[in-house]
């Protein structure tokens, strides 16, 4: 997917990042501001459209000519370097390339590497993996606890519902 070629032919400044199939452009609080399809569709994100002059011309360019978008979409991106550097998903670690480490870059993937979860360390990455993977666990527990305690006062507070029915029952019996 060529996100980069797109990043450098519209000159664009915000971030560019390639999220479910798409190239999501944006910033680091905002990623989603425009909105390109694989097919080379262009749509507003999150905010809709706006003041920003930069994402205007981006949104402008881009419409003017689908067939050079798609063109630019489709070729490989050319990358001057590639780093290679480590992130997770649960228990697998995952080795990707880059051209520079290091927040606010992406892997040659279009993958934004945050800083809690890229590393040229391995070392590192796998020390995080386990530190998430404990939490995880310690999570899941205490939930469990607390899933259990709920239930117990739960069937109390039945029991008691129940007392009440029969009581008023005994004390006060339908009419029939």
């Amino acid at each position: 997917m060529g996100w980069k070629n797109v990043q450098e032919h519209y000159r664009i400044e915000h971030s560019v990042v390639v999220r479910a199939g798409k190239i999501l452009i944006g910033s680091a609080y905002v990623p989603e501001l425009l909105i390109v399809g694989l097919d080379g569709a262009v749509s507003w994100g999150q905010l809709g459209e706006g003041d920003n002059d930069d994402l205007n011309r981006y949104y402008a360019e881009m419409t003017a000519d689908p067939k050079k978008l798609s063109e630019l979409i489709e070729a490989p991106d050319t990358f001057e370097a590639d780093i290679t550097v480590y992130t997770y998903d649960g228990a697998e670690i995952i080795e990707k390339q880059c051209e520079a480490p290091e927040w606010p870059n992406c892997t040659h993937d279009g993958e934004l590497m945050y800083e809690n979860m890229f590393s040229a360390d391995k070392a590192k990455v796998v020390a995080w993996a386990k530190r998430n993977a404990e939490l995880g666990v310690k999570f899941a527990r205490d939930s469990i606890e607390t899933v259990e305690q709920e239930h117990a006062e739960l069937i109390v507070h039945l029991a008691n519902e129940r007392a009440d029915v029969a009581k008023l029952e005994a004390d006060y019996p339908s009419e029939g």
